[in-house]
């Protein structure tokens, strides 16, 4: 079973996560870029899209264990034009952006070591071609 893992995060970007101090809020942005049929490695899912597979995912990490990330949506849509930058390439192609406080580091981390999340994690290979996730701390 192949899974694409270039879209998580390596083992030093998770030490340093874990390894800073615990403190104010997190706000995750995402940047999305779907495949325009999901990939599931087991095969045993149903044909969707990427955005749908995706769906999937951010239905486990606000809902199904929402009350170990406490995770709020602050914003989720599509991108509508690039107005800044060259229009076309893969630092500026994004399909969705999505936006998810935390109360603090801690709270993101468990989510991370939630069973039941990283079953999700499925959807999220299946259906993400490539991401961009930046960590932003309110202050």
């Amino acid at each position: 079973m192949f899974i694409d893992r270039s879209i998580d995060p390596t083992a030093d970007q998770v030490r340093a996560l874990r390894d800073a101090p615990d403190g104010p809020p997190i706000t995750m942005v995402n940047l999305l870029k779907f495949r325009a049929q999901a990939r599931y490695a087991d095969g045993e899912e149903g044909p969707c899209t990427g955005r749908e597979a995706y769906a999937r995912y951010k239905h486990a990490l606000t809902d199904t264990v929402g009350a170990v990330s406490q995770a709020r949506v602050m914003f989720s849509g599509p991108v509508q034009q690039v107005f800044i930058g060259q229009a076309g390439t893969p630092e500026s192609d994004w399909d969705e952006v999505l936006v998810v406080r935390y109360p603090s580091r801690r709270h993101f981390l468990a989510m991370m070591a939630d069973p039941t999340y990283r079953e999700a994690l499925r959807h999220r290979y299946a259906g993400l071609e490539r991401t961009v996730l930046l960590q932003c701390v309110e202050g």
